[in-house]
């Protein structure tokens, strides 16, 4: 075991004696520690000055674009153990969107945006689609994930049939992100995006996302008319892991 591993293993010894302390045992004990964590994020959202509200929802309040980059590549080693624990699982989850989206069916390749270790280009590889990833933040020796920002792609122009993300909460400037999405696809190529429910339906952002939208109708939208894109589908993906996911597929223009 290395130091990060030995800081990880007892950083998570400490939060979980500090949970047991609080909280107790038992399955009631894991309602009141979930209740109190809705009870946080609600706070640090609605009461917050760290969030303004533009024509499509929320944005997070960064004091530089500097500041956004550190604090979205500061996640992967939180979540980096939970990713891996669920690697199997969630493989699963995105070889099935994939091979029920039959949009995707036209494209050879797909870019996949803010995907962190990859997952999504393994799913992709394994229905035979060239697949690569960027993330600010890919961890080390990553075989399925460039360094990169999705604010600013170093593609070229109409190199793309498919582009997917589901990272768009974690945008600085949206329209940035869209503008380069427009420009990557090919003439008809297609923008693939899975997204939770907005604030207004009932999901509430954590400490990472940097933008929420009030309702996915409205986010949709804002998505279509930044990006100059025409919606082609929309479909109830189901649950995951308490969340509710919904995909949506749009089309560039010829």
């Amino acid at each position: 075991m290395n130091k990060q591993q030995m800081l990880r293993h007892l950083t998570k010894a400490s939060r979980t004696l500090y949970n047991v302390g609080r909280y107790g045992t038992g399955p009631s004990a894991r309602q009141r520690k979930k209740a109190a964590k809705a009870k946080r994020r609600e706070a640090a959202f609605f009461d917050s000055e760290a969030w303004r509200q533009d024509a499509i929802g929320s944005r997070r309040v960064y004091g530089s674009y500097e500041q956004y980059v550190r604090h979205q590549t500061a996640k992967l080693d939180e979540i980096l153990p939970r990713l891996h624990e669920k690697e199997d699982e969630d493989l699963a989850e995105f070889r099935r969107r994939f091979e029920t989206c039959p949009q995707l069916k036209e494209a050879r390749n797909v870019l996949c945006l803010g995907a962190r270790l990859g997952t999504e280009v393994k799913a992709l590889h394994a229905l035979g689609y060239f697949a690569v990833g960027i993330d600010l933040n890919p961890g080390e020796s990553n075989p399925y994930v460039l360094p990169g920002d999705f604010h600013a792609i170093v593609f070229p122009d109409g190199s793309l049939d498919a582009i997917y993300t589901n990272a768009l909460d974690h945008a600085f400037a949206l329209e940035q992100v869209m503008s380069e999405v427009r420009r990557l696809l090919r003439p008809e190529g297609l923008f693939v995006v899975d997204l939770l429910q907005g604030y207004e339906e009932g999901f509430v952002p954590g400490e990472y996302e940097s933008i929420m939208w009030r309702d996915q109708q409205t986010f949709m939208e804002g998505i279509r008319d930044l990006g100059g894109l025409t919606i082609v589908d929309v479909r109830d993906l189901g649950t995951t892991r308490r969340d509710q996911w919904t995909q949506a597929v749009f089309r560039k223009p010829a």
